[in-house]
């Protein structure tokens, strides 16, 4: 009974704050407007993100009795600001990449936040990390980070699957006896719980990158609280699993521009979620499918509660093995699709465009990446495995 009133009170102030913040967005002309590789029509306000913000920030101080948070909440706010000004007036990836730097240094060098170990792995026992652990901290803050600002392309993709990650994350923590993290990941329910009445299915603000970089981030930093205590029974793989959607998604479209000799941070259409959209699927029905996911992926990462790291290992690169194979089919399937276009064809995601020689050679080029994606996932997946 006790964690309703986190809910509740988290749920309210969210819902009460988002229609004061998208005035001031407004008013301040900080607006989303159609066009180029954005699919909604209306012009419509960010900064959706500071509700949920101001939403869950009560419980944090609330729950940070002993300093231990302290840290995370000063990094939260330098990444809100940095969002609030990007969403205003558009940031390069480099600053960006340097806000979410010097916001992961904060945690692991002010809060002692870190990862020591990957797991317990048969006969190699529990991996530490030792010499590995910061730089990996950093990978694994940045890139889930990362993950969720990427993921934020259609209403209530990543708000929802956020809320499910904590949801899953707080049932985690509640077994394992962290009451602290319980509070905290319960509030972001009820906080995310009141964006989605905004956002989804139409969408009367975004969270814009205020909101998708603060949920990354704390979504790492919950899921790094949440195994790396030594007392804790929770799994170091077991956030991995529930944040599968949004981490092999990142991961594949990173090597595939990689692959074809393009910048990993330049924005593109290869996400998964755009390539099923070019099936005729509706974006609500597109969200509604990732949701699905990440609750099937969460409702297996609890079941799998009391094994061995390796189990998770396995289910983990074979889900990804699945979602790569299915992602070169929708891309194979779009490039065939497009390539009998004519100049006047309304082409995937409200681009109006004939299909050219030099669009072709990036079709190959993506299928190719892919492709050449999952071979190395396929070799990194054997000598893990082996290892093991």
């Amino acid at each position: 009974m006790k964690y309703i009133i986190p809910y509740l009170s988290s749920f309210l102030l969210t819902a009460v704050l988002t229609p004061v913040v998208i005035r001031v967005a407004a008013a301040c002309n900080c607006l989303d407007v159609p066009g180029g590789r954005r699919l909604h029509q209306t012009t419509t306000p960010r900064w959706g993100g500071v509700a949920f913000f101001a939403g869950v920030l009560p419980f944090l101080f609330m729950e940070n009795g002993n300093g231990a948070l302290t840290s995370y909440i000063v990094a939260s706010f330098l990444l809100v600001g940095m969002g609030i000004k990007d969403d205003l007036s558009s940031l390069s990836w480099k600053v960006k990449l340097a806000g979410m730097t010097v916001a992961t240094s904060i945690v692991i060098f002010g809060g002692h936040i870190t990862i020591h170990t990957i797991g317990f792995y048969g006969s190699l026992g529990n991996v530490n990390l030792e010499l590995l652990s910061i730089p990996l901290t950093y990978i694994a803050i940045i890139g889930i980070t990362n993950a969720i600002n990427l993921l934020d392309g259609l209403n209530g993709l990543a708000g929802g699957v956020s809320l499910l990650g904590f949801l899953f994350m707080g049932i985690a923590a509640l077994l394992a006896g962290n009451f602290m993290l319980v509070v905290i990941c319960i509030a972001f329910v009820g906080a995310l719980c009141a964006f989605l009445l905004f956002n989804f299915p139409g969408a009367k603000v975004f969270m814009g990158d205020t909101g998708s970089l603060f949920l990354g981030f704390s979504l790492a930093v919950t899921a790094v609280l949440l195994t790396q205590d030594s007392a804790s029974s929770v799994d170091a793989m077991f956030p991995a699993l529930v944040l599968l959607i949004p981490i092999f998604d990142t991961l594949r479209v990173l090597i595939v521009r990689l692959m074809n000799g393009k910048n990993p941070f330049k924005a593109d259409n290869l996400h998964l979620h755009y390539l099923i959209l070019s099936k005729s699927i509706s974006p609500a029905h597109v969200t509604l499918l990732f949701w699905s996911l990440t609750a099937l992926f969460g409702c297996v990462a609890l079941t799998l509660t009391g094994r061995t790291s390796e189990i998770y290992l396995y289910v983990a690169l074979s889900a990804s093995l699945l979602l790569s194979i299915v992602a070169v089919r929708l891309t194979q399937q779009r490039h065939a699709g497009t390539a009998v276009s004519t100049p006047s064809t309304q082409m995937p995601f409200g681009l109006e465009s004939g299909f050219t020689a030099h669009d072709l050679g990036h079709s190959v080029q993506a299928i190719n990446g892919q492709i050449t994606a999952i071979k190395w996932m396929v070799v990194l997946g054997v000598v893990l495995l082996a290892a093991s």
